[in-house]
């Protein structure tokens, strides 16, 4: 039987915007959500303490709140993680001045250095790229950003010298902030997850829809080519177009890559980013069309 009492922390956020016990609905919300907020401390505990972090996702959380759109379409607590897990960087790299790098390219940095040294214990050689490449399913490009985060784990300080000499340029010279460097891993690393999953489920659709959106969008062919291709008439080279999309947009195949989009659109909120930049960003047509946010 359903609690009477319980509110979701949309009806929460709700109460507390309109000023309705303010004091009473911010503990409610705090305390159904803090078990989320501690599982993003946790991540960080090796370079904070617990309590320290646990504090600054109160902080966020209350952040969110004062923030939060809910004509956006995004559930609360998907926006107060980007204010939680942003608060909580923010704190070590001011209490610390430590390079960070973002938990999702972390957790490919692993994966890269577990497969090298189970290669290497194996064969005896360290693996070519292509060697990795493979083993690990991703492109030459991505191998490349993974290695650009492991360069940036090794350094300790911002202020570390690049150099032998005094007055040399340190790395906080040398690169963009903090925040610059997380968005660039991170959306590299984001946009080929999506991109992965996406045409997982373009692969997957029925008869040759699968086949009319790759020649649609990845061979860049006109509707004319394709029915010539199948023997068909434009309008219904057209309909299988159609009916392909509105398979991809179905909740069954969409909710993989659809998530990659909900959490950029949640961060752009915060950082100020608008449609037209995740446009210039995530830039595949059918990748825009098949998350269906125009």
């Amino acid at each position: 039987m359903e609690d009477p009492l319980f509110r979701s922390n949309e009806q929460l956020v709700a109460l507390i915007r309109a000023s309705i016990d303010e004091a009473d609905n911010m503990l409610q919300l705090w305390q159904q959500n803090q078990r989320f907020v501690k599982m993003m401390a946790v991540k960080f505990t090796c370079r904070a303490e617990l309590d320290d972090l646990m504090q600054e996702g109160y902080i966020a959380l209350c952040e969110a709140v004062r923030h939060y759109d809910p004509e956006k379409g995004v559930v609360f607590i998907t926006y107060a993680a980007f204010w939680i897990r942003q608060g909580m960087q923010r704190y070590i790299e001011n209490c610390g001045n430590v390079v960070r790098i973002p938990t999702h390219a972390r957790e490919w940095m692993h994966k890269y250095k577990r497969m090298e040294a189970e290669y290497r214990k194996y064969y005896g050689t360290t693996p070519t790229d292509q060697v990795l490449c493979a083993l690990l399913g991703i492109s030459q490009e991505k191998l490349k950003s993974i290695r650009e985060s492991i360069g940036m784990g090794q350094i300790c300080s911002l202020n570390e010298p690049l150099g032998d000499e005094e007055g040399e340029l340190t790395v906080e010279d040398s690169v963009g902030s903090g925040e610059e460097l997380e968005g660039d891993i991170i959306g590299r690393l984001d946009y080929q997850g999506m991109k992965k999953q996406l045409w997982e489920a373009v692969d997957s659709l029925p008869g040759i829809q699968s086949d009319v959106i790759r020649c649609r969008f990845l061979d860049s062919k006109t509707l004319q080519e394709i029915g010539e291709k199948y023997n068909l008439s434009r309008e219904v080279a057209r309909s299988y177009q159609d009916k392909a999309m509105r398979e991809l947009r179905k909740p069954s195949r969409s909710r993989k890559f659809r998530g990659y989009y909900e959490e950029y659109i949640a961060a752009a909120s915060i950082h100020h980013i608008g449609l037209e930049s995740f446009r210039r960003t995530w830039t595949s047509e059918v990748e825009r069309d098949a998350i269906g946010i125009w």
